[in-house]
């Protein structure tokens, strides 16, 4: 076996072995209930419900730059847009702020959002409580 092949074989046999994983999801794949997912602005993810969440972007990010020690450390706005049934409702949540947000029949909180001028932001969709 040539060791192109070894690495290839070697590197298909960790991918499968990590398919059971819990990583955050990535766009395009169906968001589950308590299972963190990320999202690069512009990207969908699918809910339960036949409901889907767009990420439009981040604005009035006055967070402190990571190479700049800060005394406060900033807050972002990611706006989403959250649709169930045709409707299609604004969501914002805080980088400063974790309060999760009711969007249809679940909560959403901002997990983590990554530095930069167009950060991926890491969210969680948990039932929200009866």
């Amino acid at each position: 076996m040539s060791p192109r092949t070894t690495l290839i074989s070697l590197t298909a046999a960790l991918l499968l072995a990590c398919t059971g994983c819990s990583g955050p999801v990535r766009a395009g794949m169906p968001v589950t209930a308590s299972q963190p997912f990320t999202l690069q602005p512009g990207e969908q993810a699918s809910l339960p419900g036949q409901a889907s969440l767009r990420y439009v972007g981040v604005a009035n990010d006055s967070r402190c730059p990571a190479s700049v020690q800060c005394v406060w450390a900033g807050d972002a706005e990611v706006r989403l847009v959250f649709e169930q049934s045709g409707k299609p409702v604004d969501v914002v949540l805080h980088s400063a702020d974790p309060t999760p947000q009711s969007v249809g029949q679940w909560t959403l909180t901002l997990v983590g959002l990554a530095p930069g001028a167009a950060p991926a932001a890491t969210l969680r969709l948990d039932e929200a409580p009866r």
